[in-house]
């Protein structure tokens, strides 16, 4: 069945008349009347009684206009969700995280639904090997992951783009009231004599192996009594007095009280970026999340 034919039989319907409804609706009243008689031959009803110049809605007719009504109302409902989906406004983003960069993600979710209340979120914790997966699969539109990835080590990243958002280092967080270093830095020597908790996902090379990496170079040998994917973990068994959680500084975001910690010497970094598929198509939702999470990282306050 044509739409029009039932935006015009709704229209007729609302006016009490066809030369009001051609009036309205910008059209001459014979092709009006042509559209009406065809829509009832080709329900084989009588929708208007015209007969002795009357103009009454038959039952049948008033049953077709509240349908209608409701046909249109979805078609219109149709289309605005898809434009707003198209801007951006409406929809579900789904997004992959390293756990050590969750931190940075309630602020711009925030900020984001203020602007676009109407799109939810599915979030993916992992480790970058996992987040980069979930992309590969389609199962999320971008993810914040650790550089290297799995597929960069190997050489092989034609599908995903890369854009990287700040280098950070890894920072040394004691257990509250410990007092081990002299100041706000810390030597990997002097670090390594104490009980250390460790970064650690399931790709080949990462924090933890960073971190091993230059112990090797310093010629010490690191005292890890713990590893683990989940940084906030870490923050939790340092602040029981385990050990002392060696994680990348923006992990000190996930607490709201200021965090003593101090910098290793010599400096170990991290790298985080944004990664998307290159060819797929990017909704403008993520498109908005990915613009925002660049300028909010970019001004955090352990970026400056």
């Amino acid at each position: 069945m044509d739409l029009k034919k039932l935006l015009y039989f709704v229209t007729i319907v609302e006016e009490g008349q066809i030369t009001r409804a051609a009036q309205r609706l910008h059209i001459a009243q014979p092709p009006l009347s042509l559209q009406l008689r065809s829509l009832e031959e080709e329900l084989g009803v009588t929708l208007i009684d015209r007969g002795n110049k009357k103009f009454e809605i038959t039952p049948t007719g008033w049953t077709l206009y509240k349908r209608a009504k409701e046909v249109l109302h979805s078609i219109d409902g149709m289309v605005t969700e898809i434009q707003e989906q198209h801007k951006g406004m409406r929809g579900k983003l789904s997004i992959g995280t390293v756990m050590s960069c969750v931190p940075y993600l309630p602020s711009v979710i925030k900020r984001f639904q203020e602007a676009y209340p109407l799109v939810s979120f599915q979030l993916w914790e992992d480790d970058s090997y996992r987040v980069e997966e979930l992309l590969q699969n389609k199962t999320i539109e971008l993810g914040l992951v650790r550089l290297p990835l799995q597929s960069e080590l190997a050489a092989q990243t034609p599908d995903v783009a890369i854009h990287r958002l700040q280098t950070e280092p890894l920072v040394a967080v004691p257990p509250s009231g410990w007092e081990p270093f002299q100041g706000s830095n810390v030597s990997l020597a002097e670090l390594c004599r104490h009980p250390l908790l460790i970064l650690r996902g399931q790709g080949d090379y990462g924090v933890y192996h960073r971190f091993t990496d230059a112990c090797k170079i310093e010629g010490t040998e690191p005292n890890i009594v713990c590893e683990s994917p989940d940084v906030s973990t870490l923050m939790l068994l340092a602040e029981s007095g385990i050990g002392i959680a060696v994680v990348p500084r923006s992990a000190l975001l996930l607490r709201r009280e200021p965090v003593p910690y101090a910098e290793i010497a010599p400096l170990i970094a991290s790298d985080t970026a944004i990664i998307t598929l290159k060819d797929p198509y990017l909704s403008k939702a993520a498109r908005n999340f990915k613009q925002l999470l660049i300028e909010s990282i970019a001004s955090s306050r352990f970026n400056r």
